[in-house]
């Protein structure tokens, strides 16, 4: 299964309000890290995937954006909405004391999260969770002495400006080999073309990019990403018609390679703008590349 960590931004939230009509429940299920005070919009992603019976972890101690030091605010709010289903997650932030007190707070069904490496001292506390997200390439000792693990990555080789971004890179080969890296795994998960640097928005955008990914056949079914990039003028004007740009080169290359990139709402989504000549704002082009890479891997799987 697949686990992909989302933001809990708005253009985040829509992605998968979106694809909880299109994913099948067994396919995926969505670390959601949310960012802000108001909670009205993850109640809303979060029954609509409950609609489709998908069940969403859910940070409860997420330290990034508004929510930096509101954790017990946070944990009251979010269990004090009436009607959805989500799997309480405890992010191990560097504070031993402060993960144990959380755990002695959460009750139930529960599941951690260790960004960076699990320690001796960390490694018996995670045995009473029932979901244990890890990074990729934990020593085997770890995979041995815990249950349900979902190795997490974050490959996405991000670029301090879009100018510098290739015209293709590697993205991972993790959802080919998750499953016999130990009888363990249970899953996988990444940052999906974010990455795990946290941004409240993105700079002055000197050059638009859109990143689509893919399947490689040729590199035994890895995932790899175009980036599709306007031309850099040297200043932040006309983003409209720097994506039109961007979005030109992205229409082309499919027109011209049927079948490259997997049919997906994302990729539809894409299309359909390019046909109105539409530009909707560079957060709903990250929404669209969010749910194509999400989508993409989850046809694979789903084979």
């Amino acid at each position: 299964m697949y686990f992909p960590l989302l933001r809990g931004k708005q253009y985040e939230l829509i992605a998968l309000k979106e694809l909880s009509t299109t994913v099948p429940n067994d396919l995926f299920k969505p670390v959601i890290e949310p960012v802000r005070k108001n909670l009205k919009q993850l109640e809303v992603a979060v029954k609509l995937l409950n609609k489709t019976k998908i069940i969403p972890i859910i940070i409860v101690n997420s330290e990034i954006g508004e929510l930096k030091g509101n954790t017990n605010n946070f944990i009251n709010n979010l269990y004090n909405i009436k009607g959805i289903s989500f799997i309480p997650c405890i992010k191990y932030i560097d504070d031993i004391q402060e993960f144990d007190r959380l755990n002695g707070v959460i009750n139930g069904e529960k599941a951690s999260y260790v960004e960076s490496g699990v320690t001796k001292e960390l490694l018996s506390r995670l045995k009473v969770f029932s979901i244990n997200i890890i990074p990729e390439g934990s020593p085997n000792i770890v995979l041995q002495q815990l249950s349900n693990i979902v190795l997490m990555d974050d490959p996405f080789k991000k670029k301090k400006r879009n100018a510098d971004y290739p015209s293709n890179s590697y993205f991972s080969d993790l959802h080919v080999r998750y499953s016999k890296v130990h009888n363990s795994v249970i899953g996988f998960g990444d940052f999906n073309i974010a990455g795990s640097d946290y941004a409240e928005s993105g700079g002055p955008a000197y050059v638009v990019t859109i990143h689509v990914s893919y399947l490689d056949s040729n590199e035994f079914d890895a995932m790899s990403v175009r980036h599709f990039s306007s031309v850099d003028d040297g200043t932040p004007s006309n983003p409209s018609g720097k994506f039109q740009q961007a979005l030109e080169k992205l229409v082309l290359h499919d027109q011209n390679h049927p079948k490259f990139f997997d049919n997906t709402s994302g990729l539809r989504g894409f299309k359909s703008l390019h046909a109105r000549r539409h530009y909707p704002g560079l957060g709903q082009v990250k929404q669209l590349s969010m749910q194509h890479h999400i989508e993409t891997i989850c046809n694979y799987i789903a084979v």
